[in-house]
């Protein structure tokens, strides 16, 4: 797992930190069992999005599925999430990131970033799992200050990459596009077919 302190460049020293960090199962998984860990977040500061990759080993455990926890979603927000690509021959899961996107939405009450299911190889009651190019943005998609509080050693800054958020802007710009595209064609269609009941609607 992850310890250490991510400092990024243009972070107000004075921020309070973002603790990121793993929650494991406590107790003994046997063979062929399956289990979830989750990326806890607690903010330091108000957050809109987030990103991580995450390393196991592969001779001890599988990694099955990704999926979204409450932490982006808290006051019905609307988010978008993407569960990275899993590869359990490398031992890796890259590319996980979410962000909410509902204009101005931003959360500041610990919750569960991401679930992860894995499978156990082989019996134990921890395995070793490490957090990098984990990234925390405000709703400007400013990196804030991040703390992983975990066992193990740190990510290296100097790594990490800074977070594509332009990317995720396409991406919802075009969910809006394909909205306002579906709500043009429904009223468009109900147009016609007032049109249509006005022109074959009987003359008194």
């Amino acid at each position: 797992m992850a310890l250490g302190t991510l400092c990024l460049p243009g972070i107000a020293s004075a921020a309070e930190a973002t603790t990121v960090s793993i929650a494991s199962p406590t107790e003994s998984v046997d063979p062929g069992q399956q289990f979830t860990v989750s990326i806890a977040v607690v903010p330091g500061t108000a957050i809109a999005g987030m990103q991580f990759d995450l390393s196991f080993d592969p001779s001890l455990v599988t990694v099955e599925s990704v999926k979204e926890g409450d932490l982006l979603g808290q006051g019905g927000a609307s988010t978008f999430f993407n569960s990275g690509k899993i590869d359990n021959r490398a031992g890796t899961v890259t590319g996980v990131f979410g962000a909410i996107t509902s204009p101005g939405g931003a959360v500041s009450t610990s919750g569960t970033f991401a679930t992860i299911t894995l499978t156990a190889r082989t019996q134990g009651e921890s395995w070793p799992l490490g957090l990098s190019h984990v990234i925390v943005g405000d709703t400007g998609g400013n990196p804030v200050s991040v703390s992983l509080s975990n066992e193990g050693s740190p990510s290296d800054p100097e790594n990490t990459p800074a977070f594509r958020w332009w990317v995720l802007s396409v991406i919802v710009g075009v969910a809006l596009v394909l909205i306002a595209a579906t709500v043009s064609g429904v009223l468009f269609r109900r147009r016609q077919m007032v049109r249509a009941l006005e022109t074959h609607r009987p003359s008194r």
